[in-house]
């Protein structure tokens, strides 16, 4: 029908045409602080599933994650309005866009470019009105989005995009002048005196801070701090242009916004422009840019200033912070020291973005691995990849998981048995876990790919872990921090062959192209810690802190300023960085090793002064206070740090970190062994707090109809709702109902009277000791389940967690510093003796038998099995003393009820 409007869809519409139901949308929440809360969407297809990055509204997530599924199918979206525009009509909108902004309308207009008008009409000469092509092309939007529809390269070439607006000017001879030789275009006509005069401002002479970065003969660039005097009546380009030596600010190229100083003003990097020759494309077919031998190709390629814009700039160049706003007609300044250089500089890598993100220039370092949400400190690996992307104007990341087939318990333990075996490894104690166990624990394993690519879609990373991981966010939090590792190493080495695809298989499979990347824009040794030597010489080294802990320091580090550049002949110590209070984790490397190595030395209290060689200038330059001064003033770092408090390893950690499959995957298969050989159709999980059990269950095909979990913390059991129900929406399952209950397992409910199986994995420990005894006469007295399978830990094991240290580490420590029992929520842990004492006394007064057994190691020999399992089997009913009548006692409140075609009947969270 004519005049009807091509109708357009939006990725989520194109995701639902083509898979339906089968695309399931799970929103996650980011909470970013106490009153800001992100949203982030997980977008699972049949065949893979995609991560968004996060969003302030849940509807864009959905959006963003079904554009990256639309990639990785190879569909292009259709939202984009660009999409609609011909090439032909790009080249009129452009040639509309300059007439209008030449027009007398335009001059008034609280527009960047309307400011440049303004200040071009205040020049002298022939230059009166006549604006740079670099200002159009910077600072239009417009004439941006259709240059990019013309070719989309111009996205990252400013220097083609500027020849198309000298292209687009030259079909308007009537209405604009194009001077090609000066790249500027000014309006034929002149403006009305009039309006010149009403639009006059007299602007006050300003004196502007800024950064000079001279190129030398040697090849190295020179920082140095300059000052744009810029006076009244004068255009700013124009006084940059006479410090870097050119004629007036057409010659002058403007990089896009590479930072912001402290007080949040934009700034940006100006350098020499290579001139057009012509309008014409010639140039393609030789695959050679058009410029003339200028002057500035003559001069060394400044490898700093091309790092910091993303331009390839030869000769001088200036940072400065001045320009013309938007809604505002006064020019615009900050002042950019040599410390805010420094510092977008070092926010350009993946460490620097994490080291500014904690405030500790010197100390932080980007950690190697990711263990748990609770631990880490700083943003995530997967915002800090996001943030790198967008600072090198490159397409937001992909992540693809993928999952592992489940592999049976028996298959692990014999792989584990021969790794063992195969390390002939003399030290005491040595983790298990190396990274060379690739395949996942039992259940469902995710790995995960991280694709990074151009705005224009070329292949830049693609990086894909070759470990599993138990959890999603695991796999996505590891790989990109392998990813980040990747791109550290390059900015730090800067030796990678830019023309060459770089390859590598240790642990990861990956694909980067450096050439598309930073089109050699790298400079090499930016950011890195030059080695330090630890000045304790005569102390014994005792490691007293344990991998995974997670500790918290004040610290503050000092220039030691040589004597002989001191200004009073005397050497000094200057303040260059400090910390009233950071926490990090031990044995991840976010913090800078030497640091790292002292404080787990110390006591809670204890206070520590070391010396270091400084690192390279750019890095304390980047962290200094206040002093800047050269390297060869510096004579060394002095360190003084205090312990303030240390949180020791989770139990989970510790477990999953010392066995492979952890602890609780061992306790998960010893329940289902007995599932299946009593054919159970009903299990209730005494203390099931956020659910891991049950929800493990659901992956596990069994004879189980009904599940139900007991716990006292509303919290826990809210969290093992979510848990369950979003594994319950991921796939089919075979139960007939789950129920979760709210109160305590001291107390009989008579819904779960006679119950075929009974679990209480690594509850009692958490309650005092006559509490255990009483659980015991509870569930055996009166629940009376068939079976019933007691878990907790064996204290008599523990020993084998602290074989890391020396062999007199536990002499030269007080009482107060051994850990007492493996989690500090602990209340009693049991040796073998007491343990088999508590239950044999149990299963003879209630008429059970019971059996002994555990996970973690053999159990043949001391200290025995890390965690010790009791067993107890039901022998008849005949000694029930008081029949259970239905309805007789039921304490407990339903929180959260599920049943095969009704899911979730009954919720009472609140």
């Amino acid at each position: 029908m004519a005049g009807e409007e091509k109708q357009t869809l939006t990725p989520k519409e194109i995701i639902h045409q083509k898979f339906g139901d089968k695309a399931i949308y799970r929103i996650e929440e980011v909470h970013v602080s106490s009153n800001e809360c992100l949203y982030r969407c997980h977008l699972q297809l049949p065949e893979f599933s995609v991560v968004s990055n996060v969003f302030k509204r849940k509807k864009d997530s959905e959006q963003s994650a079904a554009e990256l599924a639309l990639e990785k199918l190879g569909i292009q979206s259709q939202d984009d309005d660009d999409d609609d525009i011909t090439v032909d009509e790009a080249w009129n909108d452009i040639v509309e866009r300059i007439k209008y902004i030449f027009s007398d309308e335009f001059l008034s207009a609280d527009h960047p470019l309307g400011g440049h008008l303004r200040a071009a009409l205040q020049r002298d000469g022939e230059r009166c009105g006549s604006l740079p092509v670099s200002v159009i092309a910077t600072f239009d939007a417009k004439i941006n989005s259709r240059c990019k529809v013309i070719d989309p390269s111009v996205d990252s070439d400013p220097i083609l995009l500027m020849s198309y607006v000298m292209k687009a000017a030259a079909k308007l001879p009537d209405y604009i002048v194009v001077s090609p030789h000066v790249d500027s275009l000014r309006r034929k006509k002149p403006y009305s005196p009039a309006i010149i005069k009403a639009l006059a401002t007299h602007v006050k002479s300003i004196k502007v801070e800024a950064v000079h970065i001279q190129c030398t003969v040697g090849g190295e660039e020179v920082v140095k701090p300059v000052t744009l005097d810029i006076s009244s009546g004068r255009y700013y380009l124009d006084i940059i242009a006479e410090k870097l030596g050119l004629k007036d600010g057409s010659q002058v190229m403007i990089s896009r916004t590479i930072g912001k100083t402290s007080s949040g003003y934009e700034c940006r990097v100006y350098a020499a422009m290579p001139k057009l020759k012509s309008f014409d494309n010639s140039w393609k077919a030789r695959e050679k840019r058009p410029i003339n031998e200028s002057l500035h190709l003559e001069k060394s390629r400044n490898a700093k200033a091309s790092f910091v814009c993303g331009l390839d700039v030869h000769g001088d160049a200036i940072v400065a912070s001045v320009g013309y706003p938007w809604r505002s007609h006064d020019l615009e300044h900050d002042g950019v020291t040599l410390k805010s250089f420094y510092r977008i500089c070092c926010g350009m890598s993946p460490i620097g973005i994490y080291k500014l993100s904690r405030e500790a220039i010197i100390a932080a370092q980007l950690p190697f691995s990711f263990t748990t949400k609770s631990t880490w400190r700083g943003p995530f690996p997967r915002e800090i990849l996001c943030m790198f992307c967008r600072q090198q104007q490159l397409a937001e990341p992909i992540f693809t998981l993928s999952t592992a087939p489940v592999k049976p318990m028996s298959c692990i333990l014999r792989s584990y048995q021969k790794l063992k075996d195969s390390e002939s490894d003399d030290s005491e104690y040595q983790y298990v876990s190396k990274g060379k166990e690739e395949i996942p624990e039992s259940g469902t394993g995710y790995r995960c790919e991280v694709k990074i690519l151009s705005k224009s879609q070329d292949l830049v990373l693609d990086c894909t872990s070759k470990k599993f991981y138990e959890k999603e966010n695991h796999a996505i939090q590891n790989a990109s921090l392998d990813a980040l590792s990747w791109l550290s190493r390059l900015f730090d080495e800067g030796d990678v062959d830019p023309l060459q695809t770089c390859y590598t298989s240790e642990h990861l499979d990956m694909v980067f192209q450096q050439r598309i990347l930073m089109k050699e824009a790298v400079p090499r040794g930016h950011f890195r810690n030059i080695d330090e030597r630890n000045e304790y010489e005569d102390q014994i080294r005792i490691q007293s802190i344990t991998k995974g802990s997670l500790v918290s320091i004040c610290y503050s580090v000092y220039l030691d300023v040589d004597a002989d550049f001191s200004s009073d002949g005397k050497s000094r110590k200057e303040l260059i960085e400090s910390n009233e209070e950071i926490e990090f984790e031990v044995g991840n490397g976010s913090m800078n090793p030497h640091l790292e190595s002292v404080v787990t030395q110390l006591a809670v209290g204890q206070y520590a002064r070391f010396l270091t060689d400084a690192p390279a200038e750019d890095l304390f330059v980047t962290a200094a206070t206040g002093t800047q001064r050269d390297r060869s003033d510096i004579a060394g770092f002095e360190y003084c740090v205090r312990l303030l408090g240390v949180k020791g390893p989770t139990e989970k950690q510790i477990e999953a970190d010392f066995f492979k499959p952890s602890l609780s995957k061992q306790r998960l298969e010893y329940v289902v062994k007995h599932i299946k050989e009593s054919s159970a159709s009903t299990l209730v999980d005494f203390g099931c707090g956020s659910g891991s059990l049950l929800a493990s269950l659901l992956d596990y095909p069994t004879s189980l109809q009904t599940i139900a979990g007991v716990d006292i913390s509303q919290k826990g059991l809210v969290r093992a709702a979510k848990r369950l129900h979003s594994k319950l929406n991921k796939g089919a399952c075979n139960l007939k109902s789950i129920i979760l209950y709210e109160g305590s397992i001291l107390k009989f409910d008579s819904r779960l009277h006679d119950i075929d199986i009974g679990t209480c994995l690594e509850v009692i420990e958490h309650m005092e000791e006559d509490q255990a005894c009483q659980f015991g006469k509870t569930v055996l007295s009166l629940f009376r389940p068939k079976l019933l399978i007691v878990s907790t830990p064996n204290i008599e094991y523990n020993k084998n967690f602290h074989k890391s240290a020396p062999p007199n580490h536990l002499k030269n420590r007080s009482m107060s510093q051994l850990p007492k029992f493996r989690n500090q929520d602990h209340k009693f842990e049991w040796t073998r003796k007491q343990f088999k004492q508590w239950a044999s006394k149990l299963a003879k007064r209630h008429n059970y038998s019971v059996y002994f057994s555990g996970v973690g190691e053999s159990g043949k020999a001391d200290p025995g099995f890390a965690s010790q399992i009791a067993v107890f089997r039901r022998k008849s009913l005949s000694n029930v003393v008081e029949k259970v009548s239905e309805g007789s006692m039921q304490p407990y409140k339903v929180i959260w009820e599920w049943s095969r075609g009704n899911g979730d009947k009954k919720t009472n969270l609140s």
